[in-house]
Parts: structure tokens; C-alpha cells; sequence
């Protein structure tokens, strides 16, 4: 039988069966991404109202979260949302959620040696399907919990391309670091292990005008100088020492 599953990385979404559930308008959202960020433990509801409402709530607040969670009772079947003393709890498998999945596995990265934690963290990657919690609006504490998650995400696409590179793989670091830097290109972290990788590819002048354009950028838009992490690279790919 088909289970729910939530998704968080990317629109705000609930599937069963690959069929997308119709969860209502985005407020409904909010309420449900918060009770999944902190899924089988209480969430209180001045926080669910913290989650949807950016600046001060109206007067009606509390009555409209309440009025959200029971259509979510009605709509998440197989899921259970119960009442607790101070607001609400979601009650589901962890792996039902993808932000749940992505962390576990990251998790799992960091205990087993490169070549089995480059394949957990591939693996972790594949779920993102756009900007955490996607949709625009929402309050504080969804705002900071889709930083987190992008947070996240930077720190898995930089340690699978260390270890792509140790392992001597620098062809499957090349895609991921490419489609984070193109929406980050601030990182320089990134910037310098995606030259790398575009060096031992063979794609030197690759590597060469990514530095250059990154320069630019972060002149033209910070007015600062690259950092002394991405001058070292661009110095070793100079004299062939990467």
C-alpha cells in the first residue's frame, strides 16, 4: 500500500503514490512544514502561528492554525496529528519526510569511509527538488529553518566533491558543484573545489574563466578580493600543482 510522503525540499508538498494531495491554500503549508520540521514532538501553536504569519499575527490567529490542522486531519490519511497541552503533534515515519531522509543520510555519510559516504550524500542530493520550503511567504521560524536546510545542502555538495576528489573521481563532482555554484556563485569554497574538479578533468580554461568571472563578481557586487582559499587554487592551477 502507497504511504504518504512530505516533501520539504523544494515546494511545500504532500504525495501519496506519486499523486500530488490538494492541502489548500499556502497558510495550510506553513502549518504543515512546521509540524514536519519537528516531526513526533509537540509543537506549540504560537510557533505554528510564528511560522505562518511574517510580523504581528492578526487577532484571529490562533483560531485560523486551528482551523488549518483539522483539515490537515482530514486530508493526511495514514498520518496522525494530535492534540498535545500546548499545540500540536505530527505523528509519521521520519523517512515519509524528505528533509528527515536528507538528514539521516547525511548522517550516515559521516560515519563510513569515502566512497560509501559519496554515494549516501548523492543519494541525500537527489531529493532537493528546489529552494527549501520553495514557496515565498511564511514567517521567522520558516524562514531560518529554509537558511538551515540550505545550509545543509552547501555543506553535503562540499564534502561529497572532497571526497569525489580523493577518491580520484573528479568527473562526478563536476555536475553537482556546477549546479550550486551557478545559484551560489558567492560560495568560494565551491568556486575553488569546482575548478579543481574542472582541472583534473582536463577543462583548464574552464577552471581558469570560472575564476576570473567569480573575481569579477565579487568585486563588482561585495568589492572585496577573493579569499586566500580560492588565490591558492587559482595559483596551483597555474603552475599545474592541483
Amino acid at each position: 500500500m502507497d504511504h504518504l510522503e512530505f516533501r520539504l525540499l523544494g515546494s511545500i508538498d504532500a504525495c501519496v503514490g506519486g499523486r500530488r494531495l490538494e492541502l489548500g491554500p499556502r497558510k495550510r503549508r506553513y502549518v504543515l512544514a512546521a509540524l514536519l520540521l519537528d516531526l513526533n514532538r509537540p509543537v506549540p501553536v504560537e510557533r505554528l502561528i510564528d511560522a505562518v504569519w511574517e510580523g504581528d499575527p492578526p487577532d484571529s490567529a490562533r483560531m485560523t492554525v486551528q482551523g488549518h490542522v483539522y483539515r490537515l486531519r482530514r486530508s493526511l490519511v495514514g498520518a496522525q496529528v494530535e492534540t498535545d497541552a500546548s499545540g500540536y503533534v505530527l505523528r509519521a515515519d521520519p523517512d515519509w519526510v524528505d528533509a528527515q531522509r536528507f538528514r539521516r543520510l547525511l548522517c550516515q555519510a559521516g560515519k563510513v569511509g569515502d566512497e560509501a559516504g559519496a554515494d549516501l550524500l548523492e543519494e541525500a542530493l537527489m531529493l532537493w527538488r528546489g529552494p527549501a520550503l520553495g514557496e515565498s511567504g511564511g514567517g521567522k521560524s520558516l524562514a531560518v529553518a529554509a537558511v538551515e536546510l540550505e545550509e545543509a545542502r552547501l555543506t553535503a555538495v562540499e564534502e561529497l566533491a572532497r571526497r569525489r576528489l580523493r577518491l580520484g573521481q573528479p568527473e562526478r563532482a563536476v555536475a553537482p558543484l556546477r549546479a550550486i555554484v551557478t545559484g551560489a556563485p558567492h560560495q568560494e569554497r565551491l568556486v575553488s573545489l569546482l575548478m579543481t574538479a574542472f582541472y583534473r578533468v582536463g577543462r583548464q580554461a574552464e577552471a581558469l574563466e570560472l575564476y576570473e568571472r567569480t573575481r569579477r563578481l565579487l568585486a563588482d557586487q561585495l568589492g572585496v578580493d577573493p579569499g586566500r582559499e580560492l588565490r591558492t587554487t587559482f595559483e596551483s592551477l597555474l603552475t599545474a600543482r592541483v
